[in-house]
């Protein structure tokens, strides 16, 4: 019995270290490739700490604003419905659901700003 408990209290302390590593990898990578569409709120380890954490991850697309947070053990994702700046609808969604929408929303983004982008070239060499 107690070997199970080990088990599980071992699992628990690895998956926390993974999503603490996940969290700053994702940060890392959405702060780099989409500047100002990603918020990220880091909090310091201590005190007198040099180094710090991120707590939570906000991303705006076109239609959602996608909301990570990290407290603890505990991970929170949201999605928030928003129309001209009003958020109309918060979905809990479990991590794999939030990745998947966000990815499709990106998808989207991106598409719209190729086109954008390709319109802005041919009216400036048309």
């Amino acid at each position: 019995m107690s070997t199970d408990f080990e088990q599980n209290t071992a699992w628990i302390r690895r998956a926390q270290t993974d999503m603490k590593a996940f969290l700053e990898g994702l940060a890392t990578r959405l702060e780099g490739d989409m500047p100002g569409l990603v918020e990220i709120d880091r909090k310091k380890d201590g005190f007198f700490a040099k180094t710090s954490h991120v707590e939570g991850i906000t991303i705006h697309t076109e239609n959602n604003d996608y909301f990570l947070k990290q407290a603890g053990a505990h991970l929170s994702t949201v999605r928030a419905k928003v129309v001209r700046g009003v958020v109309l609808k918060h979905e809990n969604l479990p991590l794999s659901t939030w990745l998947e929408s966000l990815a499709k929303d990106l998808a989207d983004l991106s598409g719209e700003m190729q086109g954008a982008s390709r319109a802005l070239h041919d009216f400036l060499m048309g």
